[in-house]
């Protein structure tokens, strides 16, 4: 297979898919090549590094779950750090006994 069929053949893969995470890790893996590509040519430009930083992607389960917390957040359905940790003390004390 040369070049040209193997980009095709990408490309191709590429379009059909729909898994986003498959699809970030091909964009960082294109943008660390073009990065040390354009490193290696642009060597006495003194620009500040560009740096990828990774996109963490939600299972459905993970979102449903997020949503749950953002609506008990905003309805007041929690307790502070303190209150946390006063009860945690308390339960460790009845686990004692």
């Amino acid at each position: 297979m040369n070049i040209s069929d193997l980009k095709r053949d990408l490309i191709k893969k590429i379009s059909e898919t729909e898994d986003s995470v498959l699809l970030l890790q091909i964009n960082t893996l294109l943008n660390e090549k073009n990065e040390n590509e354009s490193e290696k040519n642009m060597s006495s430009v003194h620009e500040p590094e560009l740096k990828y930083e990774s996109v963490r992607i939600f299972s459905a389960e993970e979102q449903r779950k997020i949503n749950i917390a953002l609506k008990q957040v905003e309805n007041g359905e929690f307790i502070s750090n303190e209150e946390a940790q006063i009860e945690i003390e308390k339960w460790f004390e009845e686990q004692e006994k």
